[in-house]
C-alpha cells in the first residue's frame, strides 16, 4: 500500500503540472502599504511598496496587476457575464448595471514606478499591464511603487460594503495586487467573480479610518495597546478622530480585512497556541450563537490539523461580513445571521480552505476542484464528527449533486478553467461536488485509512 500512497501523491502532483522530480520555483513579494479609508464616502487612497522577486528561470519585461473592484461598474466584462450567462449566477444579488456612480467600484493607480523610474500602463478593466523599464532577470529583485484610490462597491460579490446583515466594511480583493507568474506564464485573468490566485509573500499594512470602527484583518496585530477593541484591555485613542491600525501577515499570498463599528470582539484559545479570533455584530439574536462557534473551531482546526497536516500560522480569524462565506489567507468573511449547524457548517468549509487553498496554494482558476473539492469533502467529514451526526454516507449529498449534473448534458472537463464554464450550475457542481466525489471514490478504492496517509503525504509534499 506504500507504493500505491506515493504513487496517488504522484498522480495528484500531474494536476499541478508539477512532477517530484522537477526543480519547482515560485515568485516572492513583499508588500507595504499604509491606507486611509473615508467611512463616509467609502473612497479610500494609499501608497504601496512592492518587493518583487524573480525565481522564475524566465526574463520578465513587464509585470500585470489585479484591480478587482473596476469589475463592479456598469458595463463591466463580469457584468455582461452576469446578464447573459447561460443559466443565474444566484450569487450574485444586486444587479450590477443599476449601480450609480457613488454605489459602483473602482480601484486606479498612479505614480507607478520601479526603482524610482516612472513606468507605462495599460488598463484592461481589472487588469493592469506594466511595461518594466529595466527587464528583470532570474535571480532579481526590483521595487516598484504605486499610488491607489478607489470606492467600495455596494456589496455584490465577497467584497464590499453595507452588507444585508449591516456589516460596514467587506474589505476582500481591494488593492492592486501582483498576478502570479508560474510554469504556464503570467495568471492575469479577467475578474468575473469566480476564483483567484496570487503571490506568496509578506504583508505590511497600516489602515487608517473612524475611531468607532473595529478591525478585523489577516495578520498580527502590531499595535494592540494603541487600537484596543478586544486586542487589549487599552481603549484606543486616536488624534482627529481616526485610528491608525498595524498588522504584518507573513508568508501568505492575500490579505483581508473587515470593519464596523459595533463589532464585538473575542479571543478563543485554539490548538497549538493558535489565538482564534472572532468578530460578529452585537445583535441579541446571533450572539449566543457566535459564542457557541468558539470551541466548535479550536475542535474543527484540530481535526484538520490531524487529517491533513499542522496549520502553520499563529492566529485565524472569523469574521461577520462578505456575502455567504469565503476564506482569505488567515481569516474568513461569513454571514452571521445563520441557524447553529450552518454557523459551525461555514465555518468548517472556510477554515478547511486555510489547507487547501492558503497553505498549498492550489490555483483555483485551474483546478477549482482541487480547492473546492477537497475542502468540501473534508469539511464534511469534520462536521459530521464535530456535531455527532455520525451519518454512514457522510458525503451522500456530493454524489447527488454530481449525478445530477452528470444526467443533465452540461457536465464539461473537470479542468476547464473557471471563468470559462457554460453555465454556472455546471461550474459549482463540478467545483465542490465532483471534488469531493473524487476523493470519495480514491477512499473507496485505498480505504479510509490510506487516503488520510495520502493526503498527508500531498500536504507535506507541497
Amino acid at each position: 500500500m506504500k507504493n500505491l500512497t506515493s504513487l496517488l501523491c504522484g498522480l495528484l502532483a500531474l494536476f499541478f503540472n508539477v512532477s517530484f522530480g522537477q526543480t519547482y520555483w515560485q515568485q516572492a513579494v513583499k508588500y507595504k502599504m499604509n491606507v486611509e479609508m473615508d467611512v463616509e464616502t467609502f473612497q479610500y487612497s494609499g501608497d504601496q511598496e512592492l518587493v518583487y522577486t524573480n525565481n522564475s528561470p524566465d526574463v520578465l519585461k513587464r509585470v500585470f496587476y489585479h484591480l478587482y473592484f473596476n469589475a463592479f461598474q456598469p458595463g463591466s466584462e463580469m457584468a455582461v457575464r452576469v446578464k447573459t450567462g447561460k443559466d443565474k449566477n444566484t450569487r450574485f444579488k444586486i444587479e450590477i448595471d443599476s449601480l450609480k456612480t457613488d454605489e459602483k467600484g473602482f480601484l486606479l493607480v498612479s505614480n507607478l514606478k520601479q526603482d524610482g523610474v516612472f513606468l507605462k500602463s495599460k488598463m484592461s478593466e481589472t487588469i493592469l499591464e506594466v511595461d518594466l523599464a529595466n527587464p528583470l532577470l532570474p535571480g532579481e529583485s526590483t521595487v516598484l511603487t504605486l499610488n491607489f484610490n478607489g470606492q467600495v462597491p455596494l456589496l455584490i460579490r465577497r467584497s464590499g460594503r453595507n452588507s444585508k446583515e449591516g456589516v460596514a466594511l467587506s474589505m476582500a480583493q481591494w488593492y492592486p495586487k501582483m498576478a502570479e507568474y508560474d510554469y504556464d506564464g503570467w495568471n492575469a485573468e479577467p475578474y468575473l467573480g469566480r476564483e483567484f490566485h496570487g503571490v506568496w509573500g509578506d504583508f505590511d499594512v497600516t489602515l487608517k479610518l473612524d475611531k468607532k470602527y473595529v478591525v478585523a484583518a489577516s495578520g498580527y496585530i502590531q499595535n494592540p495597546k494603541k487600537v484596543g477593541h478586544g486586542y487589549s484591555d487599552k481603549k484606543g485613542k486616536a488624534k482627529k478622530g481616526k485610528l491608525t491600525w498595524h498588522f504584518v501577515a507573513p508568508n501568505v499570498h492575500d490579505f483581508t480585512w473587515s470593519a464596523d463599528p459595533d463589532y464585538i470582539h473575542d479571543i478563543y484559545a485554539g490548538p497549538n497556541n493558535v489565538v482564534l479570533h472572532f468578530f460578529y455584530k452585537n445583535n441579541p439574536k446571533i450572539i449566543d450563537g457566535w459564542k457557541r462557534l468558539q470551541p466548535k473551531t479550536a475542535e474543527l482546526m484540530s481535526f484538520y490539523n490531524q487529517a491533513v497536516g499542522e496549520y502553520p500560522y499563529n492566529q485565524y480569524t472569523v469574521a461577520q461580513g462578505g456575502d455567504g462565506g469565503m476564506e482569505y489567507a488567515m481569516m474568513t468573511l461569513i454571514t452571521g445571521e445563520r441557524t447553529f449547524g450552518s454557523l459551525v457548517g461555514v465555518t468548517a468549509h472556510e477554515l478547511a480552505h486555510s489547507w487547501f487553498q492558503h497553505i498549498l496554494a492550489t490555483n483555483e482558476m485551474k483546478h477549482e476542484w482541487m480547492d473546492e473539492g477537497f475542502t468540501t469533502y473534508i469539511s464534511t467529514m469534520a462536521v459530521d464528527k464535530i456535531l455527532e451526526k455520525q451519518k454512514t454516507f457522510p458525503i451522500e449529498s456530493s454524489y447527488r449533486g454530481y449525478l445530477y449534473l452528470a444526467q443533465s448534458g452540461l457536465e464539461q472537463p473537470q479542468q476547464t478553467n473557471a471563468n470559462r464554464y457554460e453555465h454556472n450550475m455546471a461550474y459549482e457542481i463540478t467545483a465542490y461536488n465532483k471534488g469531493a466525489v473524487f476523493l470519495g471514490q480514491l477512499g473507496y478504492i485505498i480505504g479510509a485509512d490510506k487516503l488520510t496517509t495520502t493526503l498527508k503525504e500531498y500536504y507535506n509534499e507541497f
